[in-house]
């Protein structure tokens, strides 16, 4: 069994539309059942429908206009994703949000979700081990300071979050609740 360890950064308009949240990056980290990072993954995806980057986006996560007008469109990188998953896998991600947005970008796109089945969200299980009241929860950088894990690279880009993702997974594995790990969304 391999835990996919996975963060997305996305372009939309601040305020609520009919079209989801686009997934403009990827990045993923993969776990074999020691913990141990056996891969990683990292993709940009152009976007079809909010084509030009908008600033808050730019600024948040320091992805420029070329990084996305260069790269693959969504059904190719989801395709590669899902093959670099492989079988046999748990889906992992900091919060339950990047779940929602990988399953409704998919469904956008006209492909299937199946594959997008049970997870694990890590900042549920982190809020539960470190008391945090119900409907509070941390930031990751939060838990990377309560954790002293550095911080070397910025955050609010998919591979670094999910490399970060991971480091707190591993810290907080053996004190996961195993009644609350999978997360059906």
């Amino acid at each position: 069994m391999n835990y996919i360890i996975f963060d997305l950064e996305l372009n939309s308009k601040p305020f609520k539309n009919r079209h989801p949240n686009e997934i403009i990056e990827i990045g993923a980290v993969k776990l074999n059942e020691a913990l141990e990072v056996i891969d990683t993954f990292q993709s940009f995806v152009k976007p079809r429908i909010y084509k030009k980057l908008f600033s808050i986006v730019k600024n948040k996560t320091h992805i420029t206009q070329a990084d996305v007008n260069n790269a693959e469109d969504f059904k190719s990188v989801i395709t590669r994703f899902k093959q670099w998953i492989d079988k046999d896998y748990i889906l992992c991600s900091w919060g339950h949000d990047d779940f929602h947005h990988l399953k409704a970008n998919c469904e956008f796109n006209r492909m299937g979700v199946k594959w997008i089945k049970t997870g694990i969200d890590v900042q549920k299980q982190f809020s539960r081990i470190f008391g945090m009241p119900s409907g509070h929860s941390s930031s990751l950088e939060g838990a990377l300071e309560r954790l002293n894990i550095p911080i070397r690279e910025n955050l609010h880009r998919a591979y670094t979050d999910a490399l970060y993702t991971a480091d707190i997974f591993r810290n907080i594995f053996d004190k996961m609740d195993t009644q609350i790990v999978v997360h059906k969304k």
